[in-house]
């Protein structure tokens, strides 16, 4: 081959390559593409490979995210109903005093939502971008969240019935988007929280209540135990009482029986029991140096105490 052909060949080839290169993507597993032939939708393509088109600027090619995507609002206040005849208000899942305060009043709802594009050629018709797409979709969910959440109660938002609400959502917030090439898989309330006077109000409501229920308590306690030892003081009595009585008949007994041997004895000698209840009597009385007695020499307290004659 001729020297001076070979950079008109290489020349040849680098501009095919650039031809090939113009005229030749890929599309993702996980995007779409449409073909825009001088701005216009000309072939659109959903599945992943290696695809054709005419070179730019006759065409070019715009691709869109296939996976799921997701819209995260910030939080809005909501008007709640004040119905307190929803048949939800029976299950007893929240406190009925908490209900009633806040029954009509806002409280701030924060969303999220995940959506796809279904239609790549409608999106882009229609929304262009998936930042239009988001802002579209927050202004939806904001018209279709007031509207449903003012109709229901705060029981209703707290309790396993927030499923159908955000079914509801879902289903609004679909029938707006889906002629937009958008499809909705999913709306969910992230918190439903108490405004900040309502939080404050709350809590120092059930602050009140809790000490209520503390007083009552220990009411019934203190109740209890003055109940527990009025029993107790009554059993207490009975059993000295019965102590008593029993001491007493045992007491009893024992005189009865001293008394009985004290009988005894004097039968068998009564001089000598006399004499022996005498030192018994003189040792009780004359043990105190301090006793003094004025008796006569003949009495008979000191019958053993004379000269035997």
């Amino acid at each position: 081959m001729n020297s001076q052909k070979i950079p008109t060949f290489a020349f040849i080839l680098g501009g095919i390559a650039i031809l090939i290169n113009l005229c030749v993507f890929t599309v993702d597993e996980r995007k779409s593409a449409i073909v825009l032939q001088f701005g216009q939708p000309k072939q659109v393509y959903q599945d992943a490979g290696l695809k054709f088109k005419l070179p730019w600027p006759i065409q070019e090619v715009t691709f869109f995210d296939g996976r799921i995507l997701e819209v995260d609002p910030a939080p809005e206040r909501v008007n709640i109903s004040s119905d307190s005849n929803s048949p939800l208000l029976k299950n007893g899942d929240v406190d009925p005093k908490i209900i009633e305060q806040v029954s009509g009043e806002p409280i701030i709802v924060d969303t999220f939502a995940r959506y796809r594009i279904s239609d790549p050629l409608l999106f882009l018709q229609r929304l262009r971008t998936e930042r239009m797409a988001r802002r579209q979709i927050e202004n939806v969910m904001d018209s279709a969240t007031r509207d449903t959440l003012g109709n229901a109660t705060l029981r209703e938002i707290l309790s396993p019935a927030r499923a159908r609400l955000m079914n509801t959502i879902r289903d609004r917030v679909n029938a707006e988007m889906k002629p937009r090439g958008v499809e909705i898989v999913d709306i969910r309330i992230v918190r439903a929280d108490l405004t900040e006077r309502l939080q404050s109000s709350t809590v120092n409501r059930m602050i009140t209540e809790r000490k209520e229920a503390a007083t009552q308590t220990r009411a019934k306690g203190q109740e209890k135990a003055l109940e527990i030892r009025s029993t107790a003081e009554k059993k207490r009595q009975i059993l000295i009482a019965q102590a008593q009585k029993s001491s007493q008949i045992t007491k009893g007994e024992g005189d009865e029986e001293a008394t009985r041997i004290y009988a005894k004895a004097y039968n068998k000698d009564a001089e000598f029991y006399a004499f022996v209840r005498s030192m018994e009597a003189y040792k009780n009385t004359l043990s105190d140096k301090d006793t003094k007695f004025v008796l006569s020499p003949d009495n008979a307290f000191l019958r053993y105490l004379g000269k035997k004659k």
